[in-house]
């Protein structure tokens, strides 16, 4: 069953987490899925006998709240919890939405009356402003990556760990050249500035070489974004994070605060995959993520990376509030899109799309770069 659903991502910091979890127990959602990671940051301390200052990267404990609401209630949603847990203070997190399409067998419920009156429905989409690139490479890899993309000042990385499983399998012998554990490194950008992130990172960590990692863009909504790449002493009323949003909502979009030119001015190819790409994003139980892997897998699709995720149920019962939790598993998969159809002919075969499953499949339109060898 195909389903209009927004995937909604909210990174929390550790110590707003109650705050969130008090909104998604008000908004009564059935399935939310939790994910441990960190956000990074530069930090100025105090070099030797405190005569010269240092600047260090460091990082602070969040979450990953991934959750999906009817698509037109996606924004009203987001400001409601953007306001409670005070996200546009810097260093908080931040919350965006992806759009794709949906498959799943047991229907979600909603309590739509409830969104209706809290949040408010809306006829058209907001814009999708913003890029998240999303990078895969081996641990150990990803302070560096980091470290580049705080230095240009656009945005602050999130990192998650995982393993990669698929392509490093058929390599027989040499897959010990190739580590299982897999950091995965978000950045969330303007659409401006995506090219020169892309650029950055790519030669840092070797991405367009085989076996050294994998990066993607997809293009999201994000109505508020974490700008605070660097923490220390306040010497300001306003912090320089409050100051650049005031700025990107008196103009409508963070254009103004581009690095690059409209036309380019970065050496090298500015030019996007023209083959089209898809992204395969499924959460099950361990069983049903090994039946998905292995049909994807089996009808073209080369590797896939797999995280642990927390699933909590924050519908409120007649006496009180509960929050069940279960283990899950994520997969995601980028494949060619002319094989997309045959794939999921495959896994609906598989009766993972039954009635009484309650797994879940999320298709996405991605891009990666040129450079990049064939998926």
């Amino acid at each position: 069953m195909r389903n209009d659903f927004s995937t909604i991502i909210c990174v929390a910091d550790v110590n707003i987490t109650e705050l969130l979890d008090q909104t998604l127990t008000d908004l009564a959602l059935p399935e939310v899925f939790v994910q441990r990671a960190k956000q990074m940051f530069l930090v100025d301390k105090r070099g030797f006998l405190g005569l010269r200052p240092v600047t260090k990267q460091d990082e602070s404990r969040a979450l990953f709240y991934h959750f999906y609401v009817p698509s037109r209630f996606e924004h009203g949603v987001m400001r409601r919890i953007a306001e409670a847990a005070d996200l546009r203070v810097g260093g908080r997190g931040c919350i965006f939405a992806q759009r794709g399409a949906v498959w799943r067998g047991s229907p979600l419920h909603f309590d739509e009356a409830k969104l209706e009156a809290l949040c408010g429905a809306a006829d058209k989409l907001p814009p999708e402003d913003y890029a998240l690139i999303c990078c895969t490479v081996s641990r150990g890899v990803g302070e560096s990556l980091s470290a580049a993309v705080l230095e240009l000042g656009v945005c602050v990385p999130v990192v998650s760990f995982g393993s990669g499983v698929g392509l490093r399998d058929k390599l027989g012998l040499l897959r010990i050249t190739i580590p299982v554990e897999k950091e995965i490194i978000w950045f969330l950008v303007p659409r401006s500035d995506a090219e020169l992130v892309e650029k950055t990172l790519i030669p840092r960590a070797r991405l367009d070489v085989p076996g050294h990692g994998f990066l993607y863009k997809i293009f999201v909504h994000a109505p508020v974004v974490n700008l605070r790449v660097r923490q220390g002493k306040r010497v300001h009323a306003a912090t320089m994070e409050q100051v650049i949003a005031a700025l990107d909502e008196v103009r409508g979009s963070s254009d103004w605060r581009r690095l690059g030119t409209k036309t380019g001015v970065f050496s090298g190819s500015s030019k996007t995959a023209k083959d089209g790409m898809k992204g395969l994003f499924f959460i099950g139980e361990e069983e049903e993520i090994e039946t998905f892997r292995k049909t994807a897998m089996a009808n073209g699709a080369r590797g896939a990376t797999l995280n642990h995720l927390e699933m909590r149920s924050y519908r409120a019962d007649t006496r009180e509030q509960t929050k069940e939790s279960h283990s899950r598993e994520f997969c995601d998969i980028i494949i060619p899109a002319e094989i997309e159809e045959n794939i999921l002919a495959h896994i609906k075969e598989t009766g993972l799309f039954a009635a009484d499953r309650s797994c879940m499949l999320k298709t996405l339109s991605v891009e990666k770069p040129a450079s990049f060898p064939h998926v």
